[in-house]
């Protein structure tokens, strides 16, 4: 007794690695006194705050820089993370100047394939350089910043300006 089994994969079983995913949110940063001017951040890390915990993000540790791309979260309409300029850490203990940034916005799921699934786009509401929690806010090193694009749809484009 045999058995033939055969199987194969349609066209939309496959998702190719080409295919778009949820875009990250651009963050560029400028100068202060002249906005019209980038102006890097010496040693940024940013964290992710979720249920209360920091979740560094692996690849803004500790580097120079005038622009990231940082995901949000799909789960909820809103993110938080922390910005530290000047980051270390010795024993466990972060150091650096501190700054909560908080982002509301909506989400939009789109559909792409079968195979590939759905990726979230966002339409950013608003943006506070500060713990919207804490009373007094606290205002760290950010000076101000702009929603430059608020439709967060691809990587290729500034979506928020910060100013420092």
């Amino acid at each position: 007794m045999s058995f033939l089994i055969i199987i194969s994969c349609e066209k939309d079983d496959i998702c190719p690695d080409s295919t778009q995913t949820t875009p990250q949110l651009v963050v560029t940063f400028y100068d202060a006194l002249d906005p019209q001017q980038s102006k890097i951040v010496e040693s940024l890390a940013v964290y992710a705050i979720k249920d209360s915990e920091l979740i560094l993000i692996e690849n803004i540790n500790g580097i120079n820089t005038d622009s990231i791309a940082i995901p949000l979260r799909n789960d909820i309409g809103a993110s938080n993370f922390r910005f530290i300029r000047n980051y270390s850490v010795e024993n466990n203990i972060i150091f650096g100047d501190l700054n909560h940034v908080y982002i509301d916005y909506e989400m939009t799921d789109v559909f792409i394939s079968r195979a590939c699934g759905f990726i979230t786009n966002y339409s950013i509401l608003s943006l506070a350089p500060y713990d919207i929690l804490q009373d007094p806010p606290v205002v760290g090193w950010i000076g101000g910043y702009e929603i430059v694009n608020p439709i967060v749809t691809n990587e290729n484009q500034a979506h928020v300006k910060i100013l420092h």
